[in-house]
């Protein structure tokens, strides 16, 4: 995307609907502006009066000036707070837009780039962006019209000078739009290293158990003495480009006043201008360079916020191929009868399953088994849509999923996973999650039901007790437990158990198997499991070996057979004694 229209969408998106805020901010900047140019004034008619022995103008010359400083003293104060306030509304608009659209994208966008990276856009990227649009309101009016004034105040004074001041800014022209187009570069690679880096951090922090654990935390540290200094680097290097303009706007400045004063001096000897005029063009000049220094500086973050709003556009404009059909119907559910018709799905070029077919019965619980990458987790991201097949159908009461909405399909189903998804709240607030609007009697009802109520109970908080970072401050069973309280509220015909008692100790998984017979009741089940429990209880085991379909029964049928599920089973649960 361009870089005007970049800007341009920013503008017309985010940032023109507060109209009435920039419709205060315009007229803010522009008293700020006409007060500093104001003193370049003040100075040429006090020094004409004093040289015309004018005695008022000891009167006159302090209150002009106290007048001009309050007067741009509070329109500074009132830009400040009104450039910050339309700085942040449109950073807020901005997170929630990216983070809806990462909530909507496709499931396997979210496989694509590290979370670390992501976090990325909602802090380096939109921090850049924040500084733009901050110092972009006030270089664009309040920078520009002191420039502006400036200059009429110098031809006002004299025009032959104006001209001389005029070219002298001019030389800078051409370095400064270098030093932005450096810039732009430089920030691309800053905001890919931090990604990076949050991302390093995120693994280090999250993974403290293991790092401990396995003394790795030399490793680690070395790791991020390596990711600092990286980003030591390529901050210093955008450091040392933003300082070029610095220095070489003093200079252009150090090289008017120069040009200004040898060439007044010879005007002035030669009765063609006062000497309030000089003062006043030294005062213009000195009103002028600041503005100037801060449109040249201003040029290099606008080149900067080019490159993360590119990142952030970007993302936002990232297409979704999980949609809902133009004619999509809610999903019908009857009987909770699931039909998977010659699937095939691929990973790109990767295929993961191939023919799958198998007709799981309203009520009947499947179990899916074999070894990793057989295509069992495929099988499961499918039937909600997070993925849609590459050949074949899945069907639920002979429907088609992609012809029903994905919020009614997803509404039917319900999952229970190995590590239960629990967010930084109270317990009640993630049981709730299964069923929007469901009162307490209900959340404690599905507590009871996934024999979770006692232990909450005796909580100090009970239900408004906190569960911590990824339930951090609850056990595994008590964890999986809260899950499956979550899986009881929600009340969905289908439900699919990936590994649900795989990480619990024997007595928390004697609870949660209980728990899990009682939701699986008149329910239609799919279940991912290696426990020779889970196994044996199912109606029928569905064996999958490279994708395909090796072998569907009872546990002791395929026992008998002596095939891919017999080998499983004594290489998997030798230690249960079966046979």
């Amino acid at each position: 995307m361009k870089s005007p229209s970049l800007f341009g969408r920013l503008w017309r998106d985010y940032v023109s609907r507060y109209a009435g805020t920039i419709a205060l901010l315009v007229p803010v900047l522009a008293l700020v502006a006409a007060a500093g140019v104001s003193y370049a004034l003040i100075l040429k008619y006090t020094t004409d009066g004093l040289d015309a022995r004018a005695p008022n103008i000891l009167v006159l010359a302090p209150i002009a000036v106290l007048a001009a400083t309050l007067v741009r003293a509070l329109a500074m104060w009132g830009q400040a707070i009104l450039t910050q306030n339309l700085a942040l509304n449109v950073l807020r608009d901005l997170q929630n837009a990216m983070f809806g659209k990462l909530m909507h994208v496709d499931f396997a966008r979210h496989a694509r780039e590290e979370p670390g990276r992501l976090v990325s856009r909602f802090t380096n990227d939109i921090n850049i962006v924040s500084e733009a649009l901050v110092k972009g309101a006030q270089t664009s009016i309040r920078d520009t019209l002191t420039l502006i004034g400036a200059l009429i105040s110098m031809l006002s004074f004299d025009w032959v000078l104006t001209l001389v001041v005029a070219g002298a800014f001019a030389l800078a022209a051409g370095p400064l739009q270098a030093i932005a187009k450096r810039a732009r570069r430089q920030t691309q690679a800053a905001q890919v290293q931090i990604g990076a880096l949050t991302s390093l951090l995120s693994e280090s922090f999250g993974a403290a158990r293991f790092v401990k654990t396995y003394g790795l935390e030399n490793h680690e540290a070395a790791r991020a003495r390596d990711a600092f200094e990286a980003r030591r680097k390529i901050a210093a290097k955008l450091a040392v480009n933003r300082a070029r303009t610095v220095p070489l706007l003093e200079i252009v400045g150090g090289l008017a006043l120069a040009g200004v004063l040898t060439l007044a001096g010879m005007r002035i000897l030669a009765g063609e201008m006062t000497i309030g005029d000089l003062i006043g063009m030294i005062g213009a000049v000195g009103v002028a360079t600041p503005a100037a220094r801060a449109i040249g500086q201003f040029n290099t973050v606008l080149n900067e916020a080019r490159a993360a709003l590119t990142r952030i556009f970007g993302l936002l404009d990232e297409p979704t191929t999980i949609n809902d059909r133009p004619d999509a119907k809610p999903l019908a559910v009857k009987e909770g009868r699931v039909t998977f018709e010659d699937v095939s799905f691929a990973y790109g070029d990767a295929p993961a399953i191939e023919n799958v077919n198998l007709d799981v019965a309203p009520g009947e619980t499947i179990a899916l088994v074999g070894p990793s990458g057989a295509g069992k987790s495929t099988i499961f991201n499918l039937l909600p849509r997070l993925y849609d097949v590459t050949g074949g159908a899945v069907r639920i009461d002979g429907q088609d999923i992609r012809d029903v909405t994905i919020a009614s399909l997803r509404a039917n189903i319900a999952l229970v996973s190995q590590e239960a998804a629990l967010f930084n709240d109270t317990i009640r607030a993630n049981v709730a999650l299964g069923r929007a609007g469901a009162t307490h009697a209900e959340i404690e009802a599905a507590a009871r039901a996934a024999a979770a109520h006692d232990f909450i109970a005796a909580l100090p908080q009970g239900y408004d007790t906190p569960v911590g970072d990824r339930g951090g401050n609850l056990s595994g069973g008590e964890r999986q437990r809260i899950a499956l309280a979550r899986a009881f509220l929600r009340d969905a015909p289908i439900l699919l158990l990936d590994e649900a008692t795989s990480a619990l100790d024997a007595e928390s998984e004697a609870k949660v198997q209980e728990a899990l017979k009682r939701l699986s009741v008149g329910r239609t089940v799919l279940v991912i499991a290696h426990r020779l429990s889970t196994v044996r209880d199912a109606d029928r085991i569905v064996a999958l070996e490279d994708g395909r379909v090796a072998e569907i029964g009872k546990h002791d049928e395929l026992i008998a057979r002596n095939g891919l599920y017999a080998r499983l089973a004594r290489l998997q649960f030798q230690s249960t004694g079966a046979s």
